[in-house]
C-alpha cells in the first residue's frame, strides 16, 4: 500500500494511507513495538548481501556463528547494548577456504573470508564401528559438527563446510610401519585438517549502496551509515531516508556522522567514545550506539542523559560555548561527567537547524519525532490490519459515515491509548479529530491535532541563603 506525506488540494492518483503532519496536528495510533536497528558489518564471515535478524547471543551464535567479542562485531555489540533486535547485513565476502581431507574429496568453507581459515576437519575411526569414520569439524577450536559415515557421499552439508567427493572411507593403515606408506584413494584419519585460502574483500562504496538498496524491503526503526568519509555516498544515505519518510510513508531515522542532513529523519553524530577495555568508538562506528539506543527508545523516553554503556570518557571534550555551538549546528553529543567517570547523551536531537512554521524546534527533537513516528507508523498498521479484517468478512471499509465511523473508532482508541502512556497530553477527541470524505468520495481526510509530551531537560533552582 502507498503511503507518504500530501498537499491540501491536491488529489493523489494512487490509493494509499497518506499523512500531512505539522507542527500543531501529528502523531501516534496503536502502541507498536520499537527496538530494530539496521547495521552494516565488515567481517570475516558469515552470509554476505543478506540481513539477518539477531536477537541475542544465541541468535549471533546460530544465524551467524562468530562469537560476540569477535574485533569485527563491534558494531554489533555498541547497536545491541539498547536495540532490542539488529539487522545485520554483511557488507563484503571474499574467497571460500577449502582443504583436501583425502583422495578427491574436499571441504569448502560455506562463506568467504579469512575466518575459513579457522575451520579444520578431523577424521577418524568411530569407536562402536571401525567401517565408519567420524568426521568432525572445529571453527574457532570448538566442536561444531560431528557426522558419522561410511563414504564420502554421506556427508552432509552444515552450517560451516560443505562436502564434496565420493569414495569409501576406510582408515589408512602404513605398510610395515613406513611413513607415507598410503592407499591410494582412502580418507586419512588426523589430528585435523585446517582449511586454507580464505580472504577478505575490501569494502566499496557499491556494497553499501547494495545494503541501502536491501533495506528497501526490511522492517526497522533505525538505520546506521558509520562511514568516515565519502561525502557523496553520506548524501545519497540522506536521499534514500527522505525517500522512505516523505515518499513511502515509513518514519525511520538514520544515523550517520560527520554530515549536516538539516533534516529530521537524520542524526548527526560528531563525537565518539573511548570504551573500558581501550577501544576508541570514532564518531562515525558510534552511530551504531546511536542507533540501536534510538531504536530501543520508547516513544515516552528521551535519550538526554542517557549513559553510554560501557564508556568511560569522550574521544574530545568540549568546553562550554563549543558544545553550545555544536548542538545549535544539530550535532549528536557525548559529554563526560569526572564526578561519576560516566559518559552520556548530551542532547538527544536530530540534524534539523531550519525551522519554518510548519516544522518549528521541536522537530528537532527525537523524543518528539519518535512520537510522531509511531503515530504514523502504529495508524499505517492498523488501518491496514482494520481493511484486512473487513476484506476477510467480504467487504470493504465504505467510503460512507459508516466508514468514517469506524476509522474514527480506531484513531480515537490509539489516540487514548498513547496519552494513557504519556507520548501526549490533552487529546480531545471532539475538538482535535475530524473526518470527512475527500472530493473524490473514495477516501477520507483527516485532520488530527495533538500535542506530544517533550521530556524535562532543564532544571532551575532558585536557592535562599539564610
Amino acid at each position: 500500500m502507498n503511503g507518504g506525506t500530501f498537499t491540501p488540494g491536491k488529489e493523489k492518483e494512487r490509493a494509499g494511507i497518506y499523512f500531512n503532519f505539522k507542527t500543531t496536528a501529528q502523531e501516534r495510533v496503536s502502541l507498536g513495538d520499537r527496538g530494530i536497528a539496521a547495521v552494516p558489518v565488515k567481517t570475516s564471515w558469515g552470509e554476505a548481501k543478506k540481513f539477518i535478524s539477531i536477537s541475542s547471543i544465541e541468535d549471533l551464535n546460530k544465524k551467524v556463528g562468530l562469537p560476540i567479542d569477535d574485533p569485527k562485531l563491534l558494531l554489533f555489540r555498541e547497536a545491541k547494548k539498547k536495540a532490542q533486535i539488529v539487522l545485520l547485513y554483511r557488507l563484503n565476502e571474499g574467497n571460500r577456504a577449502t582443504a583436501d581431507i583425502g583422495e578427491g574429496v574436499k571441504a569448502t568453507a560455506n562463506y568467504g573470508g579469512t575466518k575459513g581459515n579457522d575451520i579444520i576437519i578431523q577424521v577418524s575411526e568411530n569407536v562402536l564401528d571401525s567401517s565408519k569414520f567420524d568426521v568432525t569439524t572445529f571453527f574457532n577450536q570448538s566442536e561444531v559438527d560431528k557426522q558419522t559415515v561410511s563414504k564420502a557421499e554421506e556427508l552432509e552439508e552444515n552450517q560451516y563446510v560443505t562436502f564434496t567427493g565420493k569414495g569409501e572411507l576406510t582408515i589408512t593403515i602404513p605398510l610395515s610401519g613406513a611413513e607415507g606408506d598410503e592407499q591410494e584413494g582412502k580418507l586419512n584419519p588426523s589430528a585435523g585438517v585446517r582449511l586454507s585460502g580464505g580472504t577478505d574483500k575490501s569494502v566499496t562504496n557499491e556494497d553499501y549502496m547494495d545494503f541501502l538498496e536491501a533495506a528497501e524491503t526490511e522492517y526497522f526503526d533505525t538505520i546506521a551509515l558509520p562511514v568516515e568519509n565519502s561525502e557523496q555516498l553520506k548524501a545519497t544515505f540522506v536521499s534514500f531516508i527522505q525517500r522512505l519518510r516523505d515518499k513511502q510513508g515509513r518514519k525511520v531515522q538514520g544515523v550517520l556522522s560527520g554530515y549536516k542532513g538539516d533534516y529530521e529523519g537524520i542524526i548527526n553524530v560528531t563525537e565518539g567514545v573511548l570504551l573500558e577495555d581501550g577501544t576508541e568508538v570514532k564518531p562515525h562506528l558510534a552511530t551504531a550506539w546511536v542507533a540501536g539506543a534510538s531504536a530501543g527508545a520508547s516513544f515516552n523516553q528521551s535519550l538526554t542523559f542517557v549513559e553510554y554503556e560501557g564508556a568511560v570518557d569522550v574521544l574530545n571534550r568540549l568546553d562550554d560555548d563549543a558544545v553550545i555551538e555544536r548542538l545549535n549546528n544539530g550535532e549528536f553529543l557525548f559529554t563526560f561527567d569526572a564526578r561519576d567517570k560516566s559518559v552520556s547523551v548530551e542532547k538527544d536531537i536530530n540534524s534539523l537547524t531550519t525551522f519554518t512554521a510548519e516544522k518549528n524546534k521541536k522537530f528537532s527533537k527525537n523524543k518528539i519525532i519518535r512520537v510522531l513516528d509511531a503515530i504514523n507508523n502504529d495508524l499505517t498498521r492498523e488501518l491496514k490490519a482494520l481493511i484486512k479484517s473487513r476484506k476477510g468478512t467480504g467487504s470493504d471499509i465504505p467510503a460512507s459515515d459508516d466508514g468514517l465511523q469506524y476509522v474514527k473508532t480506531l484513531i480515537i482508541q490509539y489516540l487514548t491509548a498513547l496519552e494513557d502512556g504519556a507520548g501526549i497530553v490533552g487529546f480531545d477527541s471532539e475538538n482535535d479529530l475530524t473526518i470527512k470524505l475527500n472530493e473524490d468520495r473514495d477516501g477520507f481526510l483527516i485532520d488530527l491535532a495533538v500535542q506530544p509530551v517533550d521530556a524535562a531537560e532543564k532544571f532551575y533552582f532558585n536557592v535562599e541563603v539564610k
